[in-house]
């Protein structure tokens, strides 16, 4: 794709506008903003699509820089993150899966996109500190980004956050806050930092922070790219929804360029005691006011960590996404999320958390319920690696064998 300045070494405009969505207001592009200055509505984004040169699969996720909001390519923070691998199922998962194995990003998970555009844009507007609000993943992400940028970073953690999840970020040099409260309480605390220009928030919620949520849309490219066409379904584990919401935004791009000529369905997936998006579907709810009334309490456990909201900060962009594709929500058990993982390991040879498994059983139930059948394309999204939580997972206790053992001995250790 195109470069920030052109031939002759003079800088051009951007290729993206930032709108107001409630008054339709333009917003400058070059200082620190995260909602419209004159109405407090969230902010969105346009794009010239004219001209645009698609890369090649292969490029990460930068080649897609044209379709994202920076203004000046000199302000990348990049760990290499992106272009993830797009596999075909080995195993009969009752339809034609390939999984997206976003494990493979450089600190486990698909938030390192989200992060990589959100430290760029505090290096872009020239951001002296960085905060944010994280179950895990996201925190882990800015701490990796910041430390790459040379900025401070303050992480905030729900109570209780499990101690497996901490180490890393100290490690990548943020201060961990946790906070005696939930990630709702986090959340508010962080809202009145906003006009404090000192402090820029990158948490992954789109009114904290609306450029980080353009970042996902780089997924639906890669998937196009690698598949060649446009997947049946895609099926998205959901914790705040931004993911969700930049993956379809990220195919209404494809779509609008020309480069597809039909679009996904999506699925949500969400744990059994947090299905805000399941239970708002049924009930026909849209709005945060609506969301609010049915909140799941944030001090029941689930090993479903990644995904634990009582309301998913970005639910009503995620609802929006979810009815504009014809999508659908789901949930699932701990134990069904837990077989799933292993399922997949055993089978397909990729270890992800169990957050991420959530799609995996989430397929599992809809072939069985007939939602899916031999002949439908279905992209799962893989969220993050099982390296990362190893903490919470069954003991194992090796076979002990003798040294002077023979080769029947090991043959029947192999054996049913």
């Amino acid at each position: 794709m195109s470069q920030h300045s052109d031939p002759s070494g003079l800088a051009r405009e951007p290729r993206f506008r930032i709108l107001c969505e409630a008054c339709g207001g333009a917003v400058r592009h070059d200082v620190p903003i995260r909602r419209c200055p004159a109405c407090a509505g969230k902010l969105t984004f346009t794009y010239t699509l004219d001209g645009l040169v698609w890369p090649t699969p292969g490029a990460g996720m930068w080649a897609y820089r044209d379709l994202l909001p920076l203004a000046d390519p000199a302000h990348v923070v990049t760990l290499g993150e992106g272009d993830t691998p797009l596999v075909s199922a080995r195993g009969d998962w009752g339809c034609r899966v390939f999984w997206k194995n976003e494990g493979q990003n450089p600190t486990g998970s698909h938030k390192d996109r989200a992060l990589a555009l959100a430290i760029s844009r505090a290096r872009e507007v020239k951001a002296s500190r960085v905060v944010i609000a994280s179950t895990g993943s996201a925190g882990l992400a800015a701490a990796a980004y910041c430390a790459r940028a040379g900025l401070p970073c303050l992480v905030f953690v729900p109570r209780g956050t499990p101690r497996e999840r901490l180490s890393p970020v100290a490690i990548l040099g943020a201060r961990l806050v946790e906070l005696q409260g939930t990630f709702v309480e986090i959340e508010r605390l962080l809202d009145t930092l906003q006009d404090d220009p000192t402090w820029y928030d990158a948490t992954t919620k789109r009114a904290a922070n609306p450029f980080q949520a353009e970042a996902p849309k780089t997924i639906a490219y890669e998937i196009v790219a690698r598949l060649g066409d446009v997947p049946d379904w895609v099926v998205v584990p959901v914790g705040g929804g931004a993911t969700l919401f930049g993956i379809w935004r990220g195919f209404q791009d494809l779509a609008r360029a020309g480069r597809i000529g039909r679009l996904p369905r999506l699925a949500a997936v969400q744990p059994a005691r947090f299905n805000t998006l399941e239970v708002a579907l049924a009930r026909g709810l849209q709005t945060s006011a609506e969301l609010a009334a049915i909140a799941m309490d944030e001090d029941v456990e689930t090993v479903l960590r990644n995904l634990k909201h009582g309301i998913p900060p970005d639910a009503p962009d995620a609802l929006r996404a979810l009815r504009e594709s014809g999508g659908l929500a789901s949930s699932v058990s701990d134990e069904a999320a837990r077989l799933a993982q292993t399922r997949l390991g055993r089978e397909e040879g990729f270890f992800c958390e169990p957050s991420a498994a959530a799609g995996v059983a989430a397929i599992e139930a809809f072939t069985r319920a007939g939602r899916l059948g031999p002949a439908e394309t279905v992209v799962c999204l893989l969220t993050g690696s099982g390296f990362r939580e190893v903490g919470g997972l069954p003991r194992v206790t090796p076979v002990p064998l003798s040294p002077d053992a023979g080769p029947d001995a090991l043959a029947r250790v192999l054996s049913p």
